[in-house]
């Protein structure tokens, strides 16, 4: 799963960037949590990528009202076909939801201790989402969800599940209103598609009112995954 993730402001900037030649200013937010807004690249296939404001947590079209009584911050891929609430933006509404790194929680004992998952190398990820715009009267509510599938062998002993993170090649394949289910679920196998540096760090993390550098601070050295 993915409930916690960050934007560091310069590499964060290049990897607007490199995915779709677009500027960003809104800065480093260490701690971002579900129903904030976050920035989202939609790519229009007649007029190119453009940089959103969402709702991190889907509201669906259909709703009668938004809503926090069902978890729809994560989209489980293998049920995004079926999904009455997913269905739909699977079809014509796939998304990148830009980070530069998420914290996951591995359960030790009693306890949840918290690392921070980021590329090796690189400006940070490319996570496939799933985005929907809800409308009652004059509000409007642009929300996006991110897709989730099982994690590789080399993951499970963080978490059962990761975000799904897309390669440079894959990513317009992704967002690609042309692209078959096969191609589509190709993109979905649980895979790690780069090296990941994954690091310790204190529970300070924890709460989501802390919003400063010391949520990355390690405790431990690193680990490197691929």
């Amino acid at each position: 799963m993915c409930g916690r993730f960050n934007i560091i402001d310069d590499p964060f900037t290049q990897l607007i960037m490199e995915i779709a030649q677009l500027s960003y200013s809104g800065g480093t937010r260490y701690n971002i949590a579900p129903t904030e807004q976050i920035p989202v690249l939609v790519n229009d296939n007649m007029q190119g990528w453009s940089l959103h404001d969402m709702r991190w947590w889907l509201v669906p079209s259909w709703a009668k009202e938004p809503s926090t009584k069902y978890s729809m911050f994560n989209a489980r891929s293998e049920t995004l076909s079926s999904s009455s609430a997913f269905r739909g933006p699977f079809k014509t509404r796939r998304c990148i939801i830009p980070v530069s790194g998420y914290y996951e929680w591995k359960k030790e004992g009693g306890a949840k201790v918290p690392f921070y998952i980021e590329p090796e190398s690189g400006s940070g990820f490319a996570f496939a989402g799933l985005w929907d715009r809800w409308g009652h009267g004059e509000q409007v509510i642009e929300s996006c969800t991110i897709v989730t599938t099982a994690a590789p062998d080399s993951m499970k002993g963080i978490h059962h599940r990761i975000p799904v993170h897309l390669s440079s090649d894959q990513i317009n394949h992704w967002v690609n209103n042309d692209s078959s289910p096969t191609e589509l679920k190709e993109l979905l196998y649980p895979d790690i598609r780069y090296p990941l540096s994954i690091t310790p760090v204190s529970t300070y993390v924890n709460n989501a009112r802390n919003r400063d550098d010391r949520c990355i601070e390690p405790i431990a050295d690193r680990l490197i995954i691929q």
